[in-house]
């Protein structure tokens, strides 16, 4: 029973009860049966740096704020009770006058800690029940494997931005690992060397390389330039000294390079 002079409790039902770890701080949050999601008030005074009573006491003078402000039996681990405890709508941060540094940070939980702990239940707190709400309230299974989809699909998104910004790094190894190959190839491949036609078209395919780089630089005598980056891409003294392995790679490598000249 209230005490003269309090407030009575405002008393929600929780639909789902979950945690999240938001800017190195662990909130506690429900879903509650009007589809919005509430934070409890002790976490998230501890995460912004306020004090929990004057807080509590600030946001019941404001009534747009009051209206926000219910309490939850929340549990804890295996179901074991913890009692009511206040908790406010996650739209609704509380603020005070404060410096700048910890202004800033009031700033930064205001803009998407809602966000963060909507998608924890798969509804946006500032927005009616949804589809997704109204089975996740009568289904708790499904609440569950929703909470759990949204925060796979967070997690993966992350992994997504990590992949992007290291994309340099993965064509960097993967460059030295086709380098690596090829060398290994050498060694471990059949060595037979080509037959006369193929390295009369390995020729063949030289002067052609050598005449398109003379036509671009307006003339001059190649072949012994194009021979020469032949012989040290694949490590051999004579194009007749590669390899059954290498020749289809060396064929490859000498029609690049005059499609190079020619562009």
């Amino acid at each position: 029973m209230a005490e003269q002079g309090e407030k009575p409790a405002r008393l929600g039902k929780v639909v789902q009860q979950a945690s999240v770890v938001f800017a190195d701080a662990e909130i506690t949050a429900v879903l509650a049966e009007d589809g919005y999601v509430y934070a409890a008030l002790p976490h998230l005074c501890r995460a912004l740096g306020l004090d929990t009573e004057s807080q509590h006491e600030r946001i019941e003078e404001q009534s747009a704020l009051a209206k926000g402000l219910w309490q939850f039996p929340l549990v804890q681990g295996r179901g074991r009770q913890l009692g009511t405890t206040w908790c406010l709508r996650a739209d609704l941060v509380p603020t005070k006058r404060m410096k700048s540094e910890k202004k800033a940070r009031i700033d930064f939980y205001q803009d998407q800690v809602a966000d963060v702990l909507g998608r924890l239940f798969g509804a946006m707190p500032t927005q009616a029940p949804t589809t997704e709400v109204s089975l996740a309230s009568q289904n708790p299974v499904f609440a569950e494997g929703l909470a759990v989809a949204r925060m796979a699909l967070d997690q993966a998104q992350q992994a997504l931005g990590l992949a992007e910004e290291t994309n340099q790094d993965v064509k960097a190894l993967k460059s030295a690992y086709d380098a690596r190959i090829t060398a290994l190839e050498a060694r471990l491949l059949p060595r037979s060397q080509l037959t006369e036609e193929q390295a009369e078209y390995i020729s063949d395919l030289v002067k052609q390389a050598a005449i398109a780089l003379a036509h671009k630089l307006g003339g001059g005598n190649f072949f012994g330039t194009v021979y020469g980056q032949l012989y040290r891409t694949f490590n051999v003294t004579s194009y007749k000294l590669l390899t059954q392995a290498q020749y289809p790679k060396a064929v490859a490598w000498l029609e690049k390079l005059k499609r190079s000249y020619e562009s």
